[in-house]
This record gives C-alpha cells, sequence and structure tokens, in this order.
C-alpha cells in the first residue's frame, strides 16, 4: 500500500515597491511555497539584471514544481528584483541606470536603486532567511557556472558551507575574484556578497543562460540546479542534477579574460567549458584588412567559461571569462 506525502502550499505575497521610476509605486509578487514539515528557509531571487532573464522563467516554473517536491521548510521566490529593467530590457534600474547589484543592502534615503534594493533587502530579512541562491546569466557562448563569493572575515566553516552547497547545483564551482579586485569591484555590495558579508548564511549566485529571452534548456538548468541546492539544503527531494558541462578539480576562481590591446575583430580558439594551457592561444585580434593584430596567450591553466558577446572589440574588453586554479 503506497503512502501518499502531504504536498506543500502555495501563496502569493504582495509587496509594494518604493516609486523608483517616476511612475508611482509598484506592486509586486512574491511566491512562497511551504512544505508538509517545518525546516529552513531559502530565498530564490532572479532578474536583478533587468535583461538577464532566465531567472525569471525558473522562478516561475519552481512555483508550479515545489509544492509537489519541498519536503520541508518554506522557500520565498521573486519573480524579479529589477521589474523596469526587466519591462525596458536595461541591466541597470531605468531610473537612475545604477546597477542594482552593487547596491546592496540599500539605503532607504538614497536614490532610486537604493531605495529600491532598500525595500527589497527589508522584505529578506522579514522571511529570516538560511539560504539564498541569486539567478543571473552570462552569455550565449557560456557553460553555466555557480559562484561562491568571498567571505571579508574569513569564516572558513561559513565557506564551506555555501561551496558545498554550491557543489550540489551540478554546475561547474568557481570562487569570486580575489580579495583585493573582489572589493575594488565592489562584490561585497551585491546581493550574495551582502547576503554572504553582512548576513553571515550561506549564499549561491548560478549564472545559466544568454540575456533578453527564455531559452528553455537554460531555464531547465536554473531549475534543475536550484532544487539540487534545496535538496542538499534539506528542503527538498529531487534527484542530484549532473550538467554535462561541469567540470570538476580545482578549486576554481572566476578571472576575467586577457585585455584587449588592439582595436579589430575577435576571433576565439577556444569554447566555453575547454581546459587550456600556460602560453596557449586564447583569442586573436585581426584587422578588416585581414592583418593580425594582435595574439593573446595565457599566463594560465584554465578553462574557458564564456565568452563576449561580441566581434569588434576595443583596447581593454576581456576577450572572455575563465576559471583558473585558486592561488595561480
Amino acid at each position: 500500500m503506497s503512502v501518499m506525502r502531504p504536498k506543500g502550499s502555495h501563496r502569493v505575497h504582495t509587496m509594494t515597491l518604493p516609486a523608483a521610476t517616476g511612475r508611482g509605486a509598484r506592486e509586486l509578487p512574491v511566491h512562497i511555497v511551504k512544505g508538509p514539515k517545518p525546516g529552513p528557509t531559502a530565498l530564490i531571487t532572479a532578474n536583478v539584471h533587468g535583461d538577464e532573464a532566465t531567472g525569471t522563467g525558473a522562478v516561475l516554473a519552481l512555483v508550479k514544481r515545489l509544492p509537489e517536491l519541498l519536503t520541508s521548510g518554506t522557500v520565498v521566490l521573486f519573480p524579479t528584483l529589477n521589474p523596469e529593467g526587466l519591462s525596458q530590457r536595461t541591466r541597470e534600474v531605468p531610473a537612475d541606470n545604477v546597477d542594482l547589484n552593487r547596491s546592496w543592502p540599500g539605503d532607504p534615503r538614497g536614490g532610486p536603486t537604493e531605495r529600491l534594493a532598500h525595500a527589497f533587502w527589508t522584505e529578506f530579512l522579514r522571511h529570516d532567511p538560511d539560504l539564498v541562491i541569486d539567478l543571473h546569466t552570462d552569455s550565449p557562448a557560456s557553460i553555466p557556472y555557480c559562484i561562491v563569493d568571498r567571505h571579508l572575515k574569513g569564516s572558513q566553516r561559513l565557506l564551506k558551507k555555501a561551496e558545498t552547497l554550491a557543489r550540489a547545483t551540478g554546475l561547474t564551482v568557481v570562487r569570486e575574484y580575489p580579495r583585493v579586485r573582489y572589493v575594488k569591484y565592489q562584490l561585497e555590495r551585491s546581493l550574495s556578497g551582502a547576503v554572504l558579508n553582512t548576513l553571515a548564511i550561506p549564499s549561491l549566485t548560478i549564472e545559466a543562460g544568454p540575456k533578453l529571452f527564455l531559452d528553455p534548456a537554460s531555464v531547465n538548468t536554473a531549475v534543475e540546479s536550484v532544487l539540487g541546492v534545496l535538496t542538499a539544503a534539506g528542503l527538498a527531494n529531487s534527484p542530484a542534477p549532473v550538467h554535462p558541462t561541469r567540470v570538476d578539480g580545482g578549486p576554481w576562481r572566476r578571472e576575467s579574460g586577457l585585455r584587449v590591446g588592439q582595436a579589430g575583430v575577435l576571433i576565439t580558439h577556444t569554447q566555453p567549458g575547454e581546459a587550456f594551457g600556460r602560453g596557449q592561444l586564447l583569442a586573436e585580434i585581426v584587422g578588416l584588412d585581414g592583418v593580425q593584430r594582435e595574439r593573446l596567450l595565457s599566463p594560465h591553466k584554465g578553462i574557458v567559461i564564456s565568452l563576449p558577446e561580441r566581434t569588434w572589440v576595443v583596447a581593454g574588453i576581456a576577450a572572455g571569462t575563465y576559471a583558473v586554479l585558486e592561488g595561480d
């Protein structure tokens, strides 16, 4: 005789956003799914960057699946943190063209983006989360991957917990840039960085899919990765995912690609997910006259994570994003 497992419940809470665009306050639905038993609380956030839509599709898919899969605890899902950016297809918050992912935890007396961040941060705290997963995208020429932020106070216990959950995504796991550049780029004010460093709870950033449209395979990758983390955290019951592009080993850290020194056409010699060696030719810059202007040779061993969404490049543009060994 089979035993029916109780289903989780789903309800929608509406939060009011500040008037960030001059169009008045905006009501935003927040989905809350509760399992049949008490347990941890996880927040799933998406679309911090308005042109990165995969997470929005993943949240809407998770809302349908979680009531059947959640075994305990609560999952709070935000389909967008940048609704005006979503509607206008812009990375930044349109009201002041500021990057929301360098604005956490926000300021109620600041500009539109700071006020928006503060409103969401207040809502996050209301749910007292134990885990935050933030969904982003990279480029069409990218493998999906999971980023673990730097903890500036150096809590190894917290980082170990975050990395254990990151591996449960089934994706290639990379640590963020080294500490000096992490602070220089203000990544402690990214959503995942602020959660890890301010609230001292595990946070992950999942990068999957292209910008501006919903690619079904990428949405599914994000969904399965989130379910893998929720299962590892004791909230859900879903098979452990392993993405076919996953690269083990490491520990890896994120590294900007070599910077281009000459304007021209970027011709790459490696593909996302491909390993490369020290001194290997990664790309070349060629003029429209067909003459080679520059050769980009790697100073590291590593893996290609993503390639830029452009053909013509100018001086200072990164030729890709890589994962290199921590400490290299």
